[in-house]
């Protein structure tokens, strides 16, 4: 039986958000969601320039070194909620002084695959974020965003900028990655809580970043935004997937005892559908259903919420001596909902072009989507793929 769109006892910003399940669900129906080119900015906002300068230190050493490289970041849309739905979000590609966009961005698409796609929900713009900086023979990092609540969209595209810069350009980046990122996540909180705009809305972040030379991928996370490797180890053999990160849900027992022992503690509650959501003590707010967010500031003060990541390392060379093939996949739960990681490895693998395996990704997530909601609403969808 369907749920309800609005249940007694909840604000109602509480059922704008979404959350994926470790397992996908199906023959139900959402409570509600808070192959195309994408078109390029012409003109160069004030954001943009920020993305410009983030990425400026890495692109003057890639140039010096004389290595290819690349950036791809979604912008908001300058049509926000007038996007159509399944279109692309719009993004900026940037390359080094003297190069070649457009022929950076086909080196990249050899063993790189990405898209962003608006879910059909008319009252609200595309609120996924999406980056990606790739430098030959040095290092790539892929970002996810999922933003939530009346602001999210500003909330992961705001994260997206902050953070990206800031470990790019950390001095420490190459030797304790995992550290860095800890530290830029908080920080980006400490920016984010200042801005006065997302006390109810916020965004997950995932990022993985490939540090080429130790052929090493070092993860972080917070929310359901799901990294996922994919291995084979010989033409005989099925692909196999692991799971990179851990959904940040309210019921597992690490996430409800730091909630419930934060200063001051929040509360974990079954909303009598589908999720835990987490609440106030003394309070029916904020009911968001994941246990860590960027953004979400009364959730951070008031129920126990942290923005700090779970870190993970993968030695992709001990991996390779047992597999001959890996594939990386970070998406939004605009697919987890109704995919699950097994299931998405098995589809992007019969595709020998990334791009056309992150199509068929997104476009399997929509319809699913569409069927289970008897065509009324679908959230939005993100993918990035890449053969390692």
């Amino acid at each position: 039986q369907s749920a309800p769109h609005n249940v007694p006892g909840l604000p109602h910003f509480v059922l704008q958000l979404s959350g994926a399940k470790t397992a996908a669900m199906s023959d139900r129906k959402r409570m509600s969601i808070g192959a195309v080119t994408a078109p390029i900015l012409g003109s160069r906002s004030s954001a943009t320039t920020e993305r410009e300068a983030g990425i400026a230190e890495v692109f003057t050493k890639a140039s010096e070194e004389k290595l290819k490289a690349l950036y791809v970041t979604s912008v908001t849309d300058r049509d926000l909620q007038g996007r159509q739905s399944f279109a692309e979000k719009d993004r900026v590609v940037l390359a080094p002084p003297g190069c070649d966009e457009q022929e950076m961005e086909d080196w990249v698409r050899q063993c790189v695959g990405f898209g962003c796609k608006k879910g059909l929900k008319p009252e609200s713009p595309n609120q996924d974020s999406f980056s990606l900086v790739v430098v030959e023979n040095d290092f790539a990092m892929y970002g996810v965003y999922d933003g939530h609540g009346p602001a999210g969209h500003d909330c992961s595209d705001l994260s997206l900028r902050k953070l990206g810069s800031a470990f790019l350009n950390d001095p420490d980046r190459e030797r304790d990655p995992g550290a860095v990122l800890t530290k830029v996540f908080l920080d980006t909180q400490e920016i984010l809580m200042k801005q006065g705009n997302f006390d109810t809305s916020g965004t997950t972040c995932t990022i993985v970043y490939h540090d080429k030379k130790l052929d090493r991928l070092t993860i972080a996370h917070v929310g359901d935004s799901r990294s996922v490797l994919g291995k084979k180890k010989d033409e005989s053999s099925p692909w196999e997937s692991l799971e990179l990160t851990t959904d940040h849900k309210p019921d597992l027992p690490k996430e409800k005892a730091r909630i419930e022992n934060a200063n001051p503690p929040g509360r974990v509650v079954f909303d009598g559908y589908y999720n835990h959501r987490v609440f106030a003590l003394n309070g029916m707010y904020p009911g968001l259903n994941m246990s860590r967010a960027l953004g979400d500031v009364i959730a951070h003060k008031e129920a126990g919420l942290t923005a700090e990541p779970d870190i993970c390392v993968i030695d992709l060379k001990a991996e390779r001596e047992k597999y001959a093939k890996l594939m990386l996949l970070i998406c939004t739960d605009g697919v987890w909902e109704f995919i699950l990681s097994q299931e998405a490895i098995n589809m992007a693998q019969k595709f020998t072009d990334c791009q056309q395996a992150v199509d068929r990704l997104m476009k399997e997530s929509w319809d699913r989507w569409m069927k289970d909601s008897d065509n009324e609403i679908t959230d939005d969808i993100t993918a990035v793929m890449v053969y390692l």
